[in-house]
């Protein structure tokens, strides 16, 4: 992540003044872009200028949920599970990066092997699609549906790996190698 040495004083985001200017002036860009998306929404700009934008804002916005998530995990969620409260700490943890993951709000009730079943099944689909030389937005369609569908068995995996291993390591005094490998991971699933 970005900000290896954040200094914490009982908030999970640190009273360091550099550290919250970075955020406000990273906030502060975001705001930009959004009102030139206006501008080119108003102007009539091509539209897939316009989606390049947009993308460029969930980037940002996910830049920033990183940052915080780091300094949350390195303060909060440390500090309470070796304090006691890790089931507090947990569950406030997996909701909190369901919605960051989640574009639909769906919480997942389905097993992995379910997921994998049907994920296999719209594999079939799309191969089924490309052989009948069918329309481009079939295939689009069952490859979101399959992303929607990793995106539900990775949060099944990711709520028993911070119940039982980050709690786990972060209690035998692992936290710096467990919280490291975590955001690596976390990063590459919010994007």
């Amino acid at each position: 992540m970005e900000n290896k040495n954040i200094e914490v004083q009982g908030h999970c985001l640190s009273n360091e003044s550099s550290f919250r200017k970075n955020l406000i002036s990273r906030i502060n860009r975001i705001a930009g872009q959004l009102r030139g998306i206006e501008k080119m929404i108003l102007n009539h700009v091509k539209c897939d200028e316009i989606l390049n934008q947009v993308a460029s804002v969930k980037s940002a916005l996910n830049g920033i949920a990183k940052v915080v998530l780091e300094a949350h995990l390195r303060s909060c969620v440390v500090e309470e599970i070796k304090s006691g409260f890790e089931k507090q700490a947990t569950s406030e943890l997996i909701e909190t990066l369901s919605k960051l993951m989640d574009k639909n709000g769906n919480k997942t009730q389905e097993s992995n092997d379910n997921i994998i079943r049907k994920v296999e099944k719209q594999i079939a689909t799309i191969k089924e699609c490309i052989e009948k030389d069918e329309c481009c937005s079939s295939i689009l369609k069952e490859i979101a549906l399959i992303k929607n569908e990793l995106d539900s068995m990775s949060k099944v995996i990711l709520e028993g790996h911070i119940r039982n291993c980050l709690v786990r390591d972060i209690k035998l005094g692992l936290e710096e190698k467990v919280v490291d490998d975590f955001l690596y991971t976390i990063n590459k699933m919010i994007k």
